[in-house]
């Protein structure tokens, strides 16, 4: 901005105030919550197990404009979705439900694959405002002859305001035995073990409760923000708690959790979002 020797109320009102909405619009685009500057700043996060975009009371039904209404509704800043389609027969040949929701949301994405499925990909992704850094993806492994599927973790790496490096990712654990669970929770570990120097929040669904003794091993670097977390499952009638948002040490120190809830949807999936704001 130009500068006065003199300046006089005239010379500095109108350019204060032209440089007061543009740099308030520069900060709601870029992140969709508040200004780089501000102490207050909050990130909205959520999980989803979207249920290949398949309503339940329509089951042969594709709605992937329904997933992104609860998400357009909710607005997060970062999306962890699971039971997510790619070019599958079932879904649609020419339907790839990331990349379809990212533009229904105006969001960036990464599919990672678990699987072929359908006669196409299955896994899950991730979508978020930020611009993307960095993505990987991994498969985990299940114990043989269990009849387990290979499920999946992905991440990216984003920059926060204040060019803070941080890590979202997303991943979908067996729902048969406990010892496919413990198999991938050591993998998920064992994969973010180098990024733990970053904030990292994993959403998913974890297929178990909070008196799982699985929950012991992802513990060691994760904590759940909640003692009785919301029940998730079924979405119509909701019983069990088996989808969250969990933070790492880093995180923990970096946020504070401003809130932890479901988002009540009973249409679109058969599991409930998980939604958390979190304040740094």
């Amino acid at each position: 901005m130009k500068k006065y020797n003199r300046p006089s109320l005239k010379h500095w009102v109108v350019p204060a105030i032209l440089s007061f909405f543009f740099l308030t619009s520069w900060g709601c685009n870029r992140t969709g919550t508040e200004l780089p500057g501000d102490s207050s700043k909050v990130l909205k996060l959520m999980t989803y197990n979207i249920h290949i975009a398949n309503p339940p009371s329509r089951p042969s039904v594709v709605d992937v404009e329904a997933i992104a209404n609860v998400i357009n509704t909710v607005k997060p800043d970062f999306v962890a979705l699971q039971e997510v389609d790619r070019f599958t027969d079932r879904s649609g040949k020419d339907l790839d439900q990331a990349k379809k929701l990212a533009e229904l949301t105006k969001m960036n994405y990464r599919f990672f694959k678990a699987l072929d499925r359908s006669n196409g990909e299955y896994g899950v992704a991730i979508l978020t405002k930020f611009e993307i850094e960095e993505s990987k993806g991994f498969v985990l492994p299940v114990v043989q002859n269990t009849g387990a599927e290979l499920r999946a973790l992905g991440l990216i790496r984003v920059k926060l305001p204040g060019d803070q490096d941080f890590v979202f990712a997303s991943t979908h654990i067996d729902h048969i035995a406990d010892q496919n669970r413990e198999l991938q929770s050591r993998e998920i570990l064992k994969s973010l073990k180098s990024y733990q120097k970053y904030p990292i929040v994993l959403g998913g669904d974890f297929n178990m409760n909070q008196s799982n003794d699985v929950w012991n091993t992802l513990k060691l670097i994760f904590n759940v923000p909640c003692t009785m977390c919301p029940a998730t499952h079924s979405a119509t009638n909701p019983k069990t708690s088996i989808d969250y948002l969990l933070l790492n040490t880093v995180s923990k120190t970096a946020f504070t959790v401003k809130s932890y809830n479901t988002h009540l949807e009973t249409y679109a999936s058969d599991h409930l979002p998980v939604v958390m704001e979190l304040k740094y």
